[in-house]
């Protein structure tokens, strides 16, 4: 199983939702013949039983298949968090026939696992020099076998074909590359903001040289928000929807301005900003590493997607904290759609669409 290949449809099995896009290209532009959301029910997900929880993202999956329409079988799918690790190594020059009969070996010293416990693939990035001596800068990703098998069967039992495994950070750095407007060497961090966990993955110019997911994202706003009003989770994750908000000083955001029937909304932004700072410090300790230890270059810019970048002012708090540009990502951008796609459901579904675009993405790589 290689984690770059071809497929033909996009698929994100996401920890609260699944996400599908299908893309046909057209002239010098992608076209989106569909796509399709759908919420996974949490409390099937809480239940302890793996059986039962694979068994409804199973009938999720089914689910936003037959919604969006699309016919196809075969997807990429994509792997996150600790089952996936992920080195950028330097090791002595050598061809790339060279390098996959070898990798096994020049793995082992990287990976925190006997080698036979993991699926190995590697990305050449490029060449260095180091002491006079040639050498390769490689992308080297292991992916646990039992994860992988896991995966597979939850595919099949969903009668799809799995045609590769991808991984979360380098989808959303292939949605990035087609949105963007013309060619750049910026260093640019990508911040994914999902449910269960936020991705980073910082590009200079066309490749990646960080990926890090950090365990703190949506879910930990809608906790609090689900204890300090004494609410289900889902309603607290409405709450959050329609009303969540970061409080910003210069926006005299404060009691006298807002009605006693909104005071949620203040009272949110209390609950929420304590876990805002604590992923801030988790970016930063993210681009600490990768400016001294990694590459001693500067992130210049933060790209933000995700379901939780949609909350009001988070794109604001962050830069004004990092003292760099934060915007929102637009996945479509440069997206043409179908005439049978609704453009506000486009819209409004789009800051959750990144990784699942990018999936789609590699159908027409060689």
């Amino acid at each position: 199983m290689s984690f770059f290949s071809k497929a033909i449809v996009g698929l994100d099995i996401g920890s609260s939702t699944i996400k599908i896009v299908q893309l046909k290209p057209e002239a010098n532009q992608w076209k989106l013949v569909s796509m399709g959301i759908v919420e996974i029910p949490k409390e099937s997900l809480d239940a302890k039983n793996l059986d039962s929880q694979r068994s409804t993202i199973v009938e999720t999956i089914k689910r936003v298949f037959k919604e969006s329409g699309i016919k196809t079988k075969k997807v990429v799918t994509s792997l996150s968090g600790d089952s996936v690790i992920i080195r950028y190594v330097k090791l002595p020059f050598m061809t790339e026939e060279e390098l996959r009969g070898s990798i096994a070996r020049e793995a082992e010293q990287y990976i925190p696992l006997n080698i036979d416990q993991v699926v190995l693939d590697f990305q050449i990035l490029g060449e260095t020099q180091e002491d006079g001596q040639r050498k390769l800068d490689v992308l080297l990703v292991a992916a646990k076998v039992d994860v992988v098998d896991q995966h597979l069967l939850m595919l099949k039992l969903a009668g799809l074909s799995p045609m590769v495994i991808d991984i979360d950070a380098f989808a959303l750095q292939n949605a990035y590359e087609i949105n963007r407007v013309e060619p750049s060497e910026e260093t640019i961090a990508l911040i994914n903001m999902g449910a269960s966990l936020t991705t980073i993955n910082i590009i200079e110019g066309n490749n990646t040289r960080f990926t890090r997911d950090i365990p703190v994202a949506g879910n930990d706003f809608t906790k609090e928000i689900q204890k300090e009003f004494n609410l289900k989770f889902s309603e607290a994750e409405e709450l959050k929807k329609s009303h969540g908000a970061i409080s910003m000083e210069e926006d005299d955001f404060s009691l006298s301005t807002v009605s006693h029937k909104d005071d949620r909304v203040l009272r949110m932004s209390d609950v929420m900003t304590p876990v805002l700072n604590k992923l801030l410090g988790e970016i930063r300790r993210s681009f600490d590493y990768y400016e001294t230890q990694a590459r001693k270059k500067t992130v210049e810019r933060v790209i933000l997607l995700g379901g939780s970048a949609r909350l009001k002012n988070v794109n604001r708090f962050l830069a004004n904290k990092l003292g760099i540009p934060v915007e929102h990502f637009g996945a479509f951008r440069n997206v043409e759609a179908s005439k049978n796609i609704d453009p506000e459901r486009m819209a409004e579904n789009e800051f959750h669409m990144g990784v699942c675009l990018g999936l789609a993405l590699r159908q027409v790589e060689s």
